[in-house]
């Protein structure tokens, strides 16, 4: 073989040889990075939940990212009512804020009386209605 041929495959081939390696650690930066912007985002606030049903009071505080509200028993708020879905309502926190999302459901969310049917701010004191179920929030700064 002729040495200039075995000199461009030898080049070549540390070339291709460090470009992998470049893309191997760019993978793992960006990797890296989007993990440590989603732990940043999971550091929710606290948040505390008040309701009332058939007389008895239901409070629960929360320090997730993601809260689902429902008659379901395996939400994370459950209430035990007929005129709340199985899967109500979800509540995230993402950009530094709580946000009410309707799941689709038979008898509409509400905050402060206003229909919700897009992702919407909540913030202290908001009174979030699902069904015929009123929900007092409270943010733990």
């Amino acid at each position: 073989m002729n040495a200039a041929l075995v000199f461009f495959l030898r080049l070549l081939f540390i070339i291709l040889t460090y470009l992998f390696v470049g893309w191997i650690a760019y993978t793992i930066y960006k990797d890296l990075q989007a993990q440590f912007r989603n732990q940043k985002d999971a550091l929710a606030s606290r948040i505390t939940l008040r309701a009332l049903v058939n007389q008895e009071p239901i409070e629960k505080q929360f320090a997730a990212p993601e809260i689902i509200i429902g008659r379901d028993p395996d939400c994370d708020f459950a209430i035990p009512d007929e005129t709340i879905s199985l899967r109500h309502c979800k509540l995230t926190y993402h950009h530094k804020q709580w946000w009410a999302t309707d799941l689709n459901s038979t008898n509409g969310t509400f905050i402060n009386e206003n229909p919700i049917d897009s992702p919407t701010v909540i913030t202290e004191s908001d009174e979030l209605r699902v069904g015929k179920v009123l929900i007092i929030i409270q943010i733990n700064q």
